[in-house]
């Protein structure tokens, strides 16, 4: 009678740890791993949406602009470089919402409103890393 109980018990902490683990794995480690996925080049999510975007192939864009939705939030989690929290908070709260600016865009197939978000990513890079980026 017992042995179904601790089996049923195992399995729910197994399934429990595994949770936990990909949890665990989907919190960047640091600024610079959510920066090399968000913007580490042509093949980064940045630069595969805006090839997608400009191909009008808004399915392949989609993928991008899911996992980058699901990364952004993070980066607000850490602590800034440099300069004030406030500061970093305002700036990495605003990019999370132009990243999901740019997911609605491209899952209306809106080609302008997509770029128009993009620009504005890239706006807000700038700004970002003139207040906070350390050397």
């Amino acid at each position: 009678m017992y042995r179904p109980l601790a089996l049923s018990a195992a399995i729910m902490m197994a399934v429990a740890c595994s949770v936990a683990a990909d949890d665990k794995e989907a919190k960047p480690k640091d600024i610079g791993e959510i920066m090399k996925k968000a913007h580490g080049g042509a093949k980064a999510l940045r630069g595969a949406v805006t090839k997608a975007v400009g191909k009008k192939d808004f399915d392949e864009a989609q993928t991008s602009t899911k996992a980058w939705v699901a990364l952004a939030p993070h980066l607000g989690s850490f602590d800034p470089p440099k300069g004030e929290k406030a500061s970093w908070k305002k700036m990495t709260d605003a990019y999370a919402k132009q990243v999901k600016d740019l997911d609605a865009a491209v899952k209306d197939k809106d080609e302008k409103a997509a770029k128009s978000a993009l620009a504005a990513i890239g706006k807000g890079c700038k700004a970002c890393h003139d207040a906070h980026k350390g050397d």
